[in-house]
């Protein structure tokens, strides 16, 4: 009886340690995105996305680099928010939404994807937020955020992957690059259609000519 009792309370001892890890992980990690932290003006914008973005990149060509950093901001923006609602949840509405549904990217029974966005950090570099949220025990509300350098020429811009942190706490590579081996990586890299997506290196680069057909589009709307 003696052992049992030792043992009973040795794994009382080993289940209080680890729930005391993982409360002190969770509330190390702990980051509140809200919707006002969303770029108001892409997401309050009508119309289609696509169309604002040929236009962001058709101001970068004549754009100083101060500026060339603000449009390349926006037109992220606006292509996140298309693939949103083109491919991924054509309710979302995060400024009004109602419910979950229109909250939320993605609902999934361990989590919610509630916001991408993307800002420019002090340092020139462009940052892609990603903040998930989990209501269910335990909650867990983080941030994932991916630092990109980032060069410009003429129609061509071009994303290099530096550093991800989750909330404060950098990610190694080797650990990035475990969570994509997980993946089919070529059928990502495939997904990406707008633009070249390289995992192996880090970067996404898009060119403004071969992608939107500017042609086109600039006799539509009879420019």
């Amino acid at each position: 009886m003696k052992i049992l009792r030792r043992l009973l309370i040795v794994i009382l001892i080993l289940v209080a340690l680890v729930a005391l890890g993982v409360t002190v992980f969770i509330n190390r990690i702990k980051v509140n995105v809200t919707a006002d932290e969303l770029p108001q003006d892409v997401y309050e914008a009508n119309g289609d996305y696509a169309d604002y973005m040929r236009l962001k990149g058709l101001e970068m060509i004549s754009a100083d680099e101060e500026e060339q950093y603000s449009l390349i901001e926006e037109f992220l923006n606006y292509l996140i928010l298309d693939i949103i609602k083109e491919d991924i949840n054509t309710e979302y509405a995060p400024l009004d939404g109602e419910t979950e549904t229109e909250k939320n990217i993605v609902n999934h029974d361990q989590f919610n994807l509630d916001f991408i966005y993307a800002h420019q950090s002090e340092n020139d570099q462009i940052v892609v937020t990603v903040s998930v949220k989990r209501s269910d025990f335990p909650e867990v509300m983080t941030a994932f955020n991916f630092y990109f350098d980032v060069e410009y020429s003429m129609f061509t811009l071009t994303l290099s992957l530096d550093k991800v942190f989750l909330a404060d706490m950098e990610v190694k590579y080797s650990i990035y690059d475990y969570f994509v081996s997980l993946a089919d990586k070529d059928a990502l890299e495939d997904y990406v259609t707008d633009g070249t997506l390289d995992l192996d290196n880090y970067t996404y680069t898009i060119n403004f000519l071969d992608v939107y057909q500017w042609k086109l589009w600039v006799k539509k709307l009879n420019f």
